[in-house]
């Protein structure tokens, strides 16, 4: 019989990493903007911005989000809290989604010997 394979912690476990590394290049990326400024700053800021922006838009959330930014009843920190949260959230969803999904194939072309519990 094959050796089990923990498919879904092993997604879970990269969902936490990458959801970590986004983080921290967002901190850093934020934190080198704000005290250095240098060029290239600015453009990979708004693009670290642009995916929980669309990934926002897309569930019908961003403009409400806006127009609390506008209006002052958020501040900058919020929303890049709520940002952050947002990516955090999607990658944890695909990370389980996908181990969910590698989890049933292996069941089905290993007989019931792959991830998770029997």
């Amino acid at each position: 019989m094959a050796e089990r394979v923990p498919v879904l912690k092993i997604s879970l476990t990269n969902a936490t990493f990458l959801s970590g590394l986004y983080l921290s290049v967002a901190a850093v990326v934020e934190l080198v903007r704000r005290f250095w400024n240098p060029r290239w700053a600015d453009p990979v800021s708004l693009s670290l911005e642009a995916f929980p922006a669309r990934v926002l838009a897309m569930l019908g959330l961003f403009d409400p989000l806006q127009q609390a930014w506008l209006t002052g009843h958020l501040s900058e920190v919020q929303v890049r809290v709520i940002y952050g949260l947002t990516v955090v959230g999607l990658i944890f969803a695909m990370g389980t989604l996908v181990g969910l999904l590698m989890a049933l194939l292996a069941r089905k072309y290993d007989g019931g010997s792959a991830g998770g519990p029997p």
